[in-house]
């Protein structure tokens, strides 16, 4: 029998994890569309478009969050998938020191630069006191919205994203509650929805704290050393090009705001805002998938697990463009629905939101693909082809805002938004096409490597979970390390820890595994022979297991193996085994 690698273990992770990140991004959109429903509807319509006219300023937090937070996420990812946990303490120990100095930072700059900040950004004076208010609160408290985010991200990466999205939920929830308290019940205006925000944020931290330093978490997040200093050089390396790409971000909407202000006034930025919201609608499918590419896909760079990675990157480009369509036909069909639901409140703004919604919607699946790809190049270590494909977004956009009108007239600005995406597409497509063929070992548009540069040491198979092709699987992985020249012991010692672990799966998985599969990978680096098996059964930790409980399959595993790790995550048992092969080599001397 062939055995080759089959996707339903990929399959399942991606689901696993993709549902529970698009419903923790759903519920963290509901926070943003509920604080604009409330103070469009609560306070003016105008509150709204003060909402969007800060978010250049959000995209700016972000940048620092990314900088200095999430980029210790990206990198951790790859080392769980090394199985490297003192590497991702410090890591994550380097960003939350650096997140807390960064949030007090930015909390003085608001207050000793609020007047040239407010002068910079907003151009319509009854914009203004809006925008004041709510940007007084957000920046004061920022480090807590930035902790908020590397605390989701720290909890996914360790394979629970289903208990960020119970968090998110609650947030929502208590977002909503105190939105009705803060801004209906104590006339708090649009600083009610602000510290709203900050104080369920802070709810969600304080939730998520609880597995971070618990028993649970496969890694703990210790106060800064001196030995840190190379993490925070890592992170800031790591995280330099999602800086760069927001700070581009940052620059695009403050550019665009000013732009639709001048060229179409108060309505203009109106339904500008119902678009950037619609926007963050459609980030919720790219946010989710991309957010899956980026810890799944880098577990598996980590483990050289490229095949399994072109499956899980394939998988995700379908299912995001089949979603962003979905969405943007509904934004085309129902446009009068959205804007009246944003607080369109007379005939001539609802017709007016209309027309720039339909069209608007034609960039959405062109756009936000793009953004996928843009983390798939950040996961796969692109960091220049990351910062040039989120460049050529606003660089297009703003000057197809400036050619527009000047060529049909003010009305006809909201065209730059499709001809932007269609653009940014085919240029993206020639510059990765470029790249391929000088590589060559590489995929069209995702770059995912097509081999491990030590290829006739890897071995990916998937395994029916049946004792019939379990046992005509070990002669492929006898013959495979016999042929990657390990030496007869380490062969015997490799061969016969994997078949352990496969009996016990066959034998107590607790299900019917027969349509099941588990996922066998071995591989060579620096000297080191890898080994991992996966399955979808029953949560079993042979690793921990009681000494006095264990049968002699247990016991071998755990004897001939020196360095061995089990983790449960993306609802899959998931072994490590690691052995060295110079050890080896001088033991059998």
């Amino acid at each position: 029998m062939t055995f080759t690698r089959n996707p339903y273990l990929i399959t399942k992770a991606m689901r696993n994890f993709l549902w529970a990140s698009i419903l923790t991004m759903a519920l963290a959109q509901v926070n943003t569309t509920v604080d604009g429903i409330f103070v469009s509807h609560l306070v003016a319509p105008d509150a709204l478009s003060a909402v969007n006219l800060y978010m250049p300023i959000s995209l700016l937090i972000t940048s620092f969050s990314t900088l200095f937070g999430i980029s210790a996420t990206i990198v951790a990812a790859r080392a769980l998938g090394e199985r490297d946990k003192q590497h991702v303490e410090h890591l994550l120990s380097t960003a939350v020191l650096s997140i807390v100095v960064v949030g007090v930072l930015i909390a003085v700059a608001g207050m000793v630069f609020q007047q040239p900040i407010s002068d910079l950004i907003c151009h319509e004076e009854r914009l203004r006191p809006y925008f004041n208010s709510y940007m007084s609160v957000m920046m004061s408290f920022s480090f807590v919205t930035m902790m908020s985010a590397l605390s989701n991200e720290s909890v996914s990466i360790d394979g629970h994203p289903e208990l960020v999205t119970k968090s998110i939920a609650l947030t929502a929830v208590c977002n909503a509650l105190l939105d009705l308290l803060f801004v209906g019940a104590f006339k708090l205006g649009i600083a009610g929805s602000a510290y709203a925000t900050i104080a369920a944020t802070t709810i969600n931290i304080l939730f998520l704290s609880r597995y971070l330093y618990g028993r649970q978490c496969s890694f703990h997040i210790n106060p800064f050393t001196k030995s840190d200093k190379k993490s925070l050089i890592e992170n800031t390396i790591q995280g330099t090009p999602l800086i760069v790409s927001n700070l581009i971000l940052t620059a695009m909407f403050l550019l665009m705001n000013n732009i639709i202000q001048d060229k179409q006034g108060a309505d203009g930025m109106f339904t500008l805002s119902v678009c950037c919201n619609l926007l963050s609608i459609g980030m919720m499918f790219s946010g989710g998938v991309g957010s899956t590419a980026l810890t799944i896909g880098g577990f598996l760079r980590g483990q050289q697990d490229y095949i399994g990675l072109r499956m899980l990157v394939s998988k995700a480009i379908r299912w995001l463009s089949f979603s962003l369509i979905v969405v943007a036909g509904i934004i085309f069909l129902f446009p009068e629905l959205i804007s009246s639901l944003f607080g369109a409140n007379t005939p001539e703004l609802t017709s007016y939101a209309n027309h720039g919604l339909r069209i608007f919607a034609l960039m959405l699946p062109f756009i936000l693909l793009i953004l996928l790809l843009a983390n798939i190049y950040q996961m796969l270590g692109h960091l220049v082809m990351t910062v040039a494909v989120v460049f050529m977004f606003p660089v297009v956009l703003i000057s197809s805002l400036l050619i527009w009108p000047q060529i049909a007239g003010n009305d006809a600005i909201w065209y730059a938004f499709p001809t932007t995406g269609i653009l940014v597409m085919i240029i993206t497509i020639i510059i990765t096409e470029v790249y391929r063929m000088k590589k060559k070992n590489v995929t069209h548009l995702t770059l995912v490597p097509l081999t491990i540069d030590e290829e006739q040491y890897a071995f990916n198979i998937s395994i029916q979970a049946n004792e019939e092709s379990m046992a005509q699987s070990l002669d492929s992985i006898h013959e495979y390390l016999s042929n990657a020249g390990v030496g007869k012991k380490l062969t015997h010692d490799i061969a016969l820890c994997i078949e352990e672990l496969l009996l016990n799966i066959v034998h107590h998985a607790g299900r019917n595994m027969q349509s099941h599969y588990i996922d066998v990978h071995i591989h060579m680096r620096e000297g080191q022979m890898l080994a991992s098996v996966k399955d979808d059964g029953r949560a079993f930790d042979p690793v921990h297991f009681d000494i006095e409980k264990r049968q002699a399959g247990l016991k071998l595993l755990n004897g001939l193996c020196p360095h061995i790790d089990y983790q449960y995550m993306y609802g899959q048992n998931m072994t490590f085994m690691k052995w060295d092969r110079q050890q080896q080599t001088e033991n059998n001397k």
